[in-house]
């Protein structure tokens, strides 16, 4: 089963507070690039946000952070 509040790559929580209504989470506010969205593991796909820390480790340093999170 997937928790939807935990990174499907660092699986640390994820601070993602969009499903809060009326909220304006972080994550409608940083581009997260589309190479980074086809690494997430389908079953988090559509169920799992990418935590800010790893958005922005893809975006500084692509390599560090395929070393760290790629199978």
């Amino acid at each position: 089963m997937v928790d939807s509040r935990v990174c499907p790559f660092c699986k640390e929580e994820n601070k993602c507070e969009a499903h809060i209504p009326n909220n304006d989470c972080w994550c409608n506010h940083i581009k997260v690039p589309l190479e980074l969205r086809e690494l997430i593991p389908t079953e988090f796909r559509m169920k799992a946000c990418i935590c800010k820390n790893c958005v922005m480790l893809f975006k500084e340093d692509k390599e560090l952070f395929l070393k760290k999170y790629s199978k």
